[in-house]
Parts: C-alpha cells; structure tokens; sequence
C-alpha cells in the first residue's frame, strides 16, 4: 500500500509539472506594436491584432488571418483602427472598426515586401490625419533604392494614395 502512495504521488507531481510546463509556455511573451485610445490598447500578438484595457483585463482578439498585421494605429476619434497586413506576402494598407469586423483593404499598390527586418515593412501605417479622413503610411512605392521611403495619405474610403509634399519619410534604427 505504501508503494501505491508513493507512486500516486510521483504521478500526481509529474502531473502537476508537465501542466505548469505547458501553462508557462503557453504565457504570452512578445505583445508588439501598441497605440492607445482613451482607456484602449491595440497591439499585435502572434501576428493578430488585440485589443485590452488600459486597466488591464482580458483582450480580445480583432483579426484572426493567416497574415500578418502589424502597426495598428486609432484614429483620432477611436471609431477605426488602421494597420499593415502582410496578407498573401504583400503588404498594404487596411481599416477596421475598433470593435472588429472584416479588414477592408485601402491600398493596391504592390509593396517591396516582405523585406528583411534591416529594411522593415512596405506600407507602413504611421497614423492618421487629424480630421480622420485619412490614413498616413510610409511607402517605397516611388523609391529605386531601399531606405529610401516617402509620405502617402488614403482615404478612409480608399481610392488612390496621395504622396505627402515632405521628400523623404527616413526610419532610423539605433543600435547600441
């Protein structure tokens, strides 16, 4: 009988090890991207968007696509949320509802991607005009080298880009 226990132990604990092994894999590790709104966050995870309480809580998913979405940004009244979606290796320009819904793709023009990570992502969201009518993104669209970008706004409505008048939109990376 002592035996018995002994091994209903052994089991018990090898149980409880392998469960909490899986619980601290599963824990989220790497939350990328983050805008906020008010009292909400966005941000990406394993490749959707997610959004959560500025207090805390649960999140709740937004987007569930097989591509990637990244870059998500608010706009000015928290109604939409823009972001870059990696959706069958070409990157554009999308818009939801805060709330969720089905992504409604707003650019067309083919990205350089997917690039490296030196390079970063074609078709950047970058945020919004003040009026909310318009998506602001960064663009390699008219470059011939690399990191070489520019300043395009989309309407909310879509319809073609408009480059913005500054020459070059430049992402710098610092690296210590």
């Amino acid at each position: 009988m002592r035996n018995y226990l002994h091994h209903s132990k052994v089991i018990a604990i090898l149980f409880l090890a392998i469960t909490f092994s899986k619980y601290a894999a599963a824990q989220t590790k790497l939350l990328r991207f983050p805008d906020v709104y008010s009292d909400k966050i966005v941000f990406t995870y394993a490749s959707d968007l997610w959004t959560v309480s500025t207090s805390g809580g649960m999140a709740t998913r937004l987007t569930a696509h097989p591509g990637e979405e990244v870059f998500a940004k608010f706009s000015p009244d928290g109604k939409y949320i823009a972001f870059t979606g990696q959706y069958d290796g070409d990157e554009q320009v999308y818009v939801i509802p805060s709330t969720g819904g089905v992504p409604k793709q707003l650019t067309f023009y083919p990205a350089k991607g997917p690039l490296t990570q030196r390079w970063g992502y074609d078709n950047q969201v970058m945020g919004w005009s003040t009026d909310g009518k318009s998506i602001i993104f960064r663009s390699q669209r008219d470059s011939w080298t690399l990191p070489e970008s520019k300043l395009y706004a989309v309407s909310i409505n879509g319809g073609p880009a408009k480059a913005l008048p500054m020459p070059e939109a430049v992402l710098r990376r610092l690296f210590s």
